[in-house]
């Protein structure tokens, strides 16, 4: 938590008329809330591009156990033909 001996007092322009506002860091409140509005943007930028990416890892993921299952099919159709590899490309 920020301290209270950090909130100061400033002198801002607001309609042509100086104003005496809080500030933090040299951060009154509408520039707090600006910077927060637009970094709360970024984040939702960074959830989507994350939400993408874990959909593609999760393709290859889906894409592999396909290809796995087409392996494992074509060496269980061999093994029932009793067909080798060896007489498959030599026709044996």
């Amino acid at each position: 938590m920020i301290p209270l001996s950090e909130v100061k007092s400033a002198t801002r322009l607001i309609n042509n008329m100086e104003h005496n506002v809080l500030v933090v860091n040299g951060l009154d409140r509408v520039q707090i809330n600006t910077r927060l509005h637009y970094l709360n943007e970024q984040i939702s930028k960074l959830q989507q591009k994350q939400a993408y990416l874990i959909e593609s890892r999760e393709a290859m993921d889906r894409k592999l156990v396909e290809m796995e299952k087409q392996v494992n099919d074509y060496w269980d159709r061999q093994e029932k033909s009793g067909q080798t590899l060896f007489d498959e490309m030599f026709g044996g």
